[in-house]
């Protein structure tokens, strides 16, 4: 009887042992699994199709659309162009400020106007638009005008200059980009 019981103890130690290397292999095999799993999908999903690039200032150019007015208030559309050679992406709002003949800023930047929208791609020659939304001379307080307006295209701290005057009455504000090109 002794035998019988020492031979259950020595098989349950086994077994016991056994399940505890298990559970370390396996778990160690589940932590390398992880980043490993990740870095080939992401690998995977970057060779199959390329994520867009954020589309920097040197690569895209701006203008201005003709304006439309309607019960004291003022909208304008600012267009940005990609005119680089690859596609890139922009997301968001840019900044905008108006400068005076001198190159300097006048008045306040534009304020947010709205959500922030969904990313938009830009292959090369492709534009995003947002409006530019004011007051109406006469309706709004002080007005300032900028003989031209200064962008900075969202997540970017270059800018770029579009040669178009723009007035502002009590303060201007911007949109978020959106696809394609927008006339108001």
């Amino acid at each position: 009887m002794k035998k019988i019981l020492l031979v259950t103890i020595a098989a349950l130690s086994l077994l016991a042992l056994g399940c505890s290397k298990s559970d370390k292999a396996s778990s160690s095999s589940s932590t390398t699994a992880s980043p490993t799993t990740t870095s080939a999908t992401a690998s995977t999903s970057t060779s199959a199709a390329p994520s867009p690039r954020l589309c920097n200032a040197s690569a895209l150019t701006g203008r201005l659309g003709p304006s439309s007015a309607g019960a004291g208030q003022l909208y304008q559309a600012l267009t940005l162009t990609n005119t680089g050679a690859t596609t890139c992406d922009l997301r968001g709002f840019p900044g905008v400020s108006l400068l005076g003949a001198d190159g300097k800023q006048v008045g306040q930047p534009a304020s947010r106007e709205g959500a922030e929208g969904s990313t938009v791609v830009l292959a090369p020659g492709e534009s995003a638009t947002s409006t530019l939304h004011t007051t109406t001379q006469g309706i709004g307080p002080s007005c300032v005008t900028g003989a031209s307006v200064l962008v900075y295209p969202p997540d970017n701290t270059a800018t770029l200059t579009v040669s178009s005057a723009f007035t502002a009455c009590g303060g201007f504000s911007v949109s978020t980009l959106i696809a394609g090109i927008g006339d108001n």
